[in-house]
């Protein structure tokens, strides 16, 4: 019986550490553990059929965690020279946004052009860039932000003028709030677009799976799956 035991041991060993090599390791932002990107990535977990470990770390601490390899993967990544060499970006990209503006529909016509934006109240999400110009512009007073909805609630209440936020995402929520009417875009609108990307590890497991991972998102691209995703969360 006890040699029964010592050989079943080590088996027992191996199979748990193989379990735990099969989960995948991610982070979101804290405080957003059940947030759109939770929810992207348990997506891509269901379709590679791995179980997925999600915790909260800021955003740099994230990257610097998945260069390590101690996270697997990270969703939402602007691709950019600096960090071609620490991470692997699938492609193509899963979503591209556009930032958009938006006040009480009745003010609409005040924001015609760039400069008239300028000295006035415009709610940004905390730690988000939006355009170089916009970003860098001291003319501009930008009120921080938790979320959409204190973003959409301060324009609603004339506690700021503005608001800017991606529009795939607004205007969701603002049909779900019934303020589509009494919120919208303004006559001028920035013209970018924001490509985000999935990028893994170069130490992790999933890099034999890039492939797959490929065609996971060209496939949801395809059925619009990423999309429903996000719309379904903001009409929560």
């Amino acid at each position: 019986m006890f040699l029964k035991i010592l050989i079943m041991l080590p088996l027992l060993f191996s199979y748990y550490c193989s379990a735990a090599e099969k989960t995948i390791h991610a982070a979101v932002a804290e405080g957003f553990i059940d947030g759109l990107h939770s929810k992207y990535l348990r997506y891509i977990a269901d379709k590679l059929s791995l179980p997925i470990s999600i915790t909260t770390i800021p955003f740099a601490r994230r990257l610097k965690e998945t260069k390590l390899g101690r996270l697997d993967i990270i969703v939402g990544v602007q691709q950019n020279t600096e960090r071609d060499n620490e991470l692997v970006y699938i492609s193509p990209s899963y979503e591209s946004l556009s930032y958009s503006l938006y006040s009480l529909t009745k003010n609409n016509d005040k924001f015609k052009s760039y400069p008239t934006l300028q000295g006035k109240l415009i709610g940004v999400n905390r730690h988000s860039k939006y355009f170089e110009q916009f970003d860098s512009d001291r003319e501009i007073i930008k009120i921080e932000t938790k979320n959409l909805e204190q973003s959409i609630n301060l324009v609603l209440h004339e506690r700021t003028d503005l608001f800017i936020h991606y529009e795939q995402s607004t205007l969701a929520l603002l049909k779900t709030l019934k303020l589509d009417r009494k919120i919208s875009k303004t006559p001028y609108q920035p013209n970018y677009n924001i490509q985000h990307f999935i990028a893994i590890s170069k130490n992790s497991p999933l890099l034999q799976r890039k492939k797959e991972l490929q065609a996971i998102v060209f496939n949801g691209l395809l059925n619009n799956d990423f999309l429903r995703i996000r719309q379904a969360y903001y009409a929560q």
